[in-house]
């Protein structure tokens, strides 16, 4: 049973990255990412800036987290960066949107 839970979510966290994928043209990753966070009604993101990354949230209580856009991670890396090789299925698994400039991963609260 809890083997079969266990699966049930991870699909439900797969097809909530894969209706994210759908939403991009892309075409401008960020400014699209911008625009769905603030019609979620995220005016407060959380910022974690590192050397070749930005890493985004919305700020929200728990409880108040309705959609994808609410509730995941958002990881924006220059799309020109060489991914290692042992990373490389794990990043294009998340990966949403990709542009000329950007690569942009979504993944799910831990």
């Amino acid at each position: 049973m809890l083997l079969y839970l266990l699966l049930l979510m991870g699909c439900a966290k797969k097809s909530m990255v894969q209706m994210a994928r759908s939403a991009f043209t892309n075409q401008n990753c960020v400014k699209t990412l911008e625009t769905y966070m603030r019609s979620a009604g995220c005016s407060n993101i959380q910022v974690q800036q590192r050397q070749h990354e930005l890493v985004l949230r919305c700020q929200k209580p728990d409880n108040e987290r309705k959609n994808i856009w609410e509730s995941h991670w958002f990881r924006i890396s220059p799309s020109f960066l060489n991914i290692v090789e042992e990373q490389k299925a794990e990043i294009e698994s998340h990966t949403i949107c990709k542009d000329e400039m950007h690569r942009l991963e979504a993944y799910p609260p831990e």
